[in-house]
């Protein structure tokens, strides 16, 4: 089956390069100067063109151009599918690495950026770039399959990212509940409380002469991806960290494993976030399904929510789309209160939510112990805690294997990776790349309120996961997080027909039964 994929790749390869030959002309870079195309999304537009210039103030006679605007995504798969673009260097949000390097041969091979020191100007960091990126986002830049010619071969570099987790307008809680009288949730049950008090409390609030309801929730419909920021640390924190990386490659110890797929853990998480879309428990603002991302952020500055589920961009993408202001800030992902029947299971220990709060609120405080729990039962839970979801694989630079200009590219990119780089990265975007060190290294200026509390997540204790498509399994048979089903956000939130949790993990596990044998013999 894997000589049948080769076989077709080489033959697609064949067939796009007559096509483009046939349309005229070949699209080419300029030797010496290096092009660079930044999507311009939620981290912004002047990051990539700072960058630039703080390179060219080493290199003055370098010559580089930026270029950002939200087409670059769609400018960059089109580059990749048909080998010929101009680009030296994309910075995107996300990147098939194995279907790239497995069906057009586009990516080029940047191994060598890892193995070199970051650099700005004539000054030579005494580490590597490998080094001194996270190792966890590290493994995720390399190519995951099994084709000999790419494996152990980098192929992306991280750009711009951060934790994605609950937000809070805490403007909007005090109108809701009164200054003072809530607290930031701690476990999937106070979180349920909170939402219950918010919604028994029916506060309005005045928009343009216009009244309200104030609920505990808002999303968009147009990115109800956004819930999984929330219940994907659910999944690791019920199954541990083990049970995630298998949900993610589909594999328990090396084999392809349906029970891999369908964790119970997967099945705990659906359940909390059943509990808090689903439409009779009004929850959630009753727009939500219908609201484009933009409008979403609107009402939430608004105050006709209290809390929100997204990433760190969050700040800027809402100062680019909204006149309203707000007092908001990012909190740790609650951890899920089914914790306590796993910590009684494996330690024989009886738990309450009550005690299981007290625990976590010492560890936020920054005690090594908590009263009546053993040291044990501790590093449980504050491992639990530290689980934060971010997108810090996906939001890559990669340079195209047609590019004339790769040696500058990856002068630039060790630049890119230097401390002087890294600061003007986060002075530009609010957000931080995947490093190591990212906790020593602070923005210049001064910071928002909302700014402070994402930072406190990235300077603290916290073990970052993200979904991962490098196995084969996904990129080359096509397994989704659907595996052919409507997402789960919509499957549990929808007006009419809505679909329990239970009755949502059955009938993905009836579809990926079904499904299965197609996916193994695509993955040889």
């Amino acid at each position: 089956m894997k000589k049948l994929c080769k076989l077709l790749s080489s033959l697609l390869a064949v067939v796009f390069a007559m096509g483009m030959s046939g349309c005229g002309g070949t699209l080419k870079g300029v030797k010496g100067t290096l092009n660079i195309a930044s999507f311009e999304g939620g981290y912004g537009s002047t990051w990539a063109t700072a960058l630039k210039d703080a390179y060219l103030a080493h290199n003055p006679e370098a010559k580089v151009v930026v270029t950002c605007n939200p087409l670059v995504r769609e400018t960059a798969v089109t580059a990749l599918q048909t080998n010929m673009t101009d680009v030296d260097i994309f910075f995107i949000d996300g990147v098939g690495v194995g279907t790239y390097c497995e069906n057009y041969g586009s990516l080029a091979d940047i191994s060598e950026l890892y193995s070199l020191s970051p650099k700005a100007g004539a000054d030579e960091e005494n580490t590597t770039v490998k080094d001194k990126i996270m190792p966890e986002v590290v493994s995720e830049m390399a190519y995951g399959g099994d084709w000999k010619e790419f494996e152990n071969k980098y192929y992306t570099v991280p750009s711009p990212s951060g934790p994605c987790a609950l937000i809070l307008n805490t403007d909007a809680l005090d109108n809701a509940l009164g200054k003072g009288n809530w607290r930031e949730p701690r476990t999937t049950n106070e979180l349920l409380e909170l939402c219950g008090a918010i919604s028994a409390a029916q506060a309005k609030v005045t928009v343009s002469g216009v009244k309200h309801t104030v609920y505990p929730f808002i999303y968009s419909g147009e990115a109800v991806e956004y819930w999984r920021y929330l219940y994907y640390p659910w999944i690791a924190q019920y199954g541990g960290l083990e049970t995630w990386n298998n949900m993610q490659n589909v594999k328990i110890n090396g084999e392809y494993s349906q029970g891999a797929y369908r964790p119970e853990a997967k099945l705990k998480a659906f359940e909390v976030l059943e509990k808090i879309i689903k439409r009779s428990n009004g929850y959630c603002d009753s727009s939500s399904m219908n609201n484009s991302f933009n409008q979403t952020q609107k009402y939430f500055l608004q105050g006709r929510a209290c809390m929100y589920v997204t990433g760190d961009w969050f700040e800027m993408e809402a100062e680019n789309s909204s006149d309203y202001k707000a007092n908001i800030k990012m909190v740790r992902t609650p951890v899920i209160s089914e914790l306590a029947s796993v910590i009684q299971s494996e330690n024989g220990v009886s738990l309450t939510d009550e005690k299981l709060r007290e625990v976590i609120s010492a560890i936020d405080g920054g005690n090594e112990s908590a009263d009546g729990v053993s040291g044990e039962v501790f590093e449980q839970v504050r491992t639990a805690r530290s689980y934060t979801f971010t997108l810090a694989n996906s939001s890559v630079g990669f340079v195209p294997e047609v590019s004339v200009n790769k040696d500058m590219a990856i002068d630039f990119l060790r630049f890119m990776y230097s401390d002087e780089g890294i600061k003007i990265v986060l002075r530009e975007s609010r957000s931080y790349l995947p490093v190591v060190n990212a906790s020593e290294i602070n923005a210049e200026g001064e910071l928002s309120s909302f700014r402070k509390s994402v930072n406190e997540i990235m300077q603290g204790d916290t073990k970052y996961i993200y979904s991962s498509a490098r196995d084969p399994i996904h990129y080359r048979a096509g397994l989704d997080t659907y595996v052919g089903n409507e997402k789960p956000e919509v499957a549990m939130g929808k007006k009419t027909g809505a679909l329990t949790a239970k009755e949502y993990f059955e009938k993905e596990g009836r579809l990926l039964n079904e499904k299965w044998a197609d996916y193994m013999k695509v993955v040889g």
